[in-house]
């Protein structure tokens, strides 16, 4: 087999063509085109068998490969698996031999354990029933020693105590006589006249601190009334401004350059009464550049030391050394000498 393939094309030149020696001589330039017609015929024959046969080959020789590889990886498993049956039961024969071995072993020193306790049990019943026996024996005994002796000493307390007993006796007797008597009717008579009494003497008691605590209560009202009217003497009815000093402590915190956090501290009770409004109004002019600040002295400083330190032993738990890190931590963080005041020029 080929294939075929064709060219064509026309050439065009201009050629200069002299004249002849009659027509005076001379040249021009004449134009000439020439049609060119190209035939090429290809044969691909020998390249097609070629490669036919090259993919014979390699068909011949991927077969042969994946034969080949077939028959090691069988073979590979094969070998494996006779490898592992062995090692298996080899492995498991030398652990049944072992196991075997240390169960004879143990097997007879169980015989022989089982044969020592067969002769503890007999001996331990043995001495059980003597000791059975003897305890009742001595048991027996005992329980008649002790009833004799209960006895002895019953009849010796009854001659100890033999006048307690005729005292007791006769005092039965004579209760029994006076339950019995007319003279019963005066011990009622006296309980009741003494209850009568003691009832008569807590009312007075009742009634005496009762007006006590009405004269106390009636003295208490005067003298809060009396102060009532001194106080509103004192007070003039006008209404006039002034200043009021209160100590405060401003905050400013920065936490990045161009981010920073002002904040007030004072008393509860004049924070409520301010309002926030107010509050903003003294950051704005404590934060103004006209307000001087000065480093404090050195003996608030150490007042405020002093303060500072008490405080933080107050909150400190004894005995916990996690309190005691923190109260470290908290001193190296402490810096007094950050604190400024209003300057007074």
């Amino acid at each position: 087999m080929g294939f075929s393939k064709s060219y064509k094309e026309t050439v065009s030149k201009t050629v200069t063509v002299p004249f002849e020696a009659s027509n005076k001589g001379g040249t021009k330039s004449v134009t000439v085109d020439i049609p060119v017609e190209i035939n090429l015929h290809f044969n691909t024959d020998p390249f097609s068998e070629s490669v036919k046969s090259c993919e014979t080959n390699i068909t011949m020789l991927t077969a042969a490969v994946v034969a080949t590889e077939e028959v090691e990886v069988r073979t590979k498993e094969e070998s494996s698996l006779r490898v592992a049956d062995s090692v298996v039961n080899g492995f498991f024969s030398y652990i049944r031999s072992e196991i075997s071995q240390q169960v004879a072993e143990l097997v007879q020193v169980a015989e022989s354990k089982q044969i020592v306790l067969r002769e503890l049990i007999k001996r331990s019943s043995s001495v059980k029933g003597q000791m059975e026996k003897d305890f009742n024996r001595i048991s027996s005994r005992y329980i008649k020693i002790f009833q004799d002796l209960n006895k002895e000493l019953s009849y010796r307390v009854y001659e100890l105590n033999k006048y307690i007993f005729h005292f007791e006796s006769h005092t039965n007797n004579h209760k029994v006589r006076a339950i019995n008597s007319d003279l019963i009717n005066v011990i009622a008579v006296f309980g009741a006249e003494c209850s009568s009494l003691i009832s008569k003497i807590s009312s007075s008691v009742t009634k005496k601190r009762a007006a006590d605590t009405i004269t106390k209560a009636k003295n208490f009202i005067i003298t809060q009334k009396r102060l009532y009217n001194t106080i509103q003497e004192g007070i003039v009815n006008e209404e006039k401004s002034g200043d009021v000093f209160i100590p405060i402590c401003f905050i400013e915190s920065y936490s990045n350059i161009n981010t920073y956090e002002r904040k007030i501290f004072s008393q509860e009770d004049l924070a409520q009464k301010g309002g926030g409004e107010v509050w903003d109004d003294i950051i704005m002019q404590i934060s103004s550049e006209d307000i001087k600040w000065e480093t404090i002295s050195q003996q608030d400083k150490s007042n405020i030391a002093l303060y500072f330190e008490y405080e933080l032993e107050k909150r400190v738990k004894h005995g916990d050394p996690h309190s005691f890190r923190i109260r470290e931590m908290i001193r190296k963080i402490a810096n007094l000498d950050s604190i400024c005041v209003m300057s007074n020029r």
